[in-house]
């Protein structure tokens, strides 16, 4: 009989074909020394997502309702590990990064984990922009009960996340914010500094440095001071 897995880590995608294959390369590579899974949550893609995603081997579901919140959501629900984990059809990932990502909720001392997101196409003001100013932003953060999280890379505890009721699947960004924030009532929440995942910068290229910084900053102070969300993230294929 196959083992239960620990971890499980949740892939929200819908159309993700110049993607998914790389990223889950990456992610099915993890050395561990516990049991994990992964799974595609899908939007019922028209491309070859899925038939990808099957060929790599992870676990497929299904979720119309296609804002990413919704995704998550299934994905997690479906979830048979013990810590869930978020991820995207973008990301890279070197092997020791979910080892080092679900530790410290691992060892019992936390609910949740994030970690760094790193331009993986980005040139060297983009690198030094991510390392010298987000992470060390991030990390202090979180020091002040302020998580600063993204969904291409965080984890929480199972039985946290059903506590809380999941995410709000109507919102279309912040999803991962309205998520830990909630979680962490039952408990800490851990910034991981050397777990990154890297990640397209497929978005910055389309929208330009101006619309992206201020698109992001405002949602951040908008959902931390008021609650609520930007309601529009249109997707970058």
């Amino acid at each position: 009989m196959q083992r239960k897995p620990e971890v499980s880590i949740v892939v929200p995608t819908y159309n993700e074909e110049k993607y998914i294959r790389r990223a889950l390369e990456g992610l099915f590579s993890q050395k561990t020394d516990f049991d994990y899974e992964v799974i595609v949550s899908d939007g019922h893609s028209t491309d070859s997502t899925v038939k990808i995603a099957n060929e790599m081997g992870a676990r497929v579901v299904y979720e119309p309702k296609r804002t990413i919140a919704a995704g998550r959501h299934k994905g997690f629900m479906e979830a048979h590990g013990s810590i869930i984990v978020s991820s995207s059809a973008d990301v890279h990932v070197k092997s020791g990064w979910l080892a080092k990502l679900v530790e410290p909720i691992r060892k019992g001392n936390f609910v949740a984990s994030g970690g760094p997101v790193i331009p993986k196409d980005g040139n060297l003001l983009e690198h030094a922009f991510a390392k010298g100013l987000l992470t060390p932003a991030a990390r202090g953060l979180s020091r002040i009960g302020i998580p600063y999280v993204v969904g291409d890379n965080m984890a929480i505890r199972a039985d946290v996340f059903k506590k809380v009721g999941g995410f709000d699947t109507d919102m279309v960004t912040a999803e991962d914010t309205y998520l830990i924030k909630k979680a962490r009532k039952y408990g800490k929440f851990k910034f991981v500094k050397d777990a990154p995942v890297y990640i397209s910068m497929r978005r910055v290229r389309e929208w330009g440095y101006p619309k992206y910084l201020l698109y992001h900053g405002s949602n951040f102070f908008k959902y931390h001071f008021t609650g609520k969300s930007h309601s529009g993230y249109e997707p970058i294929r």
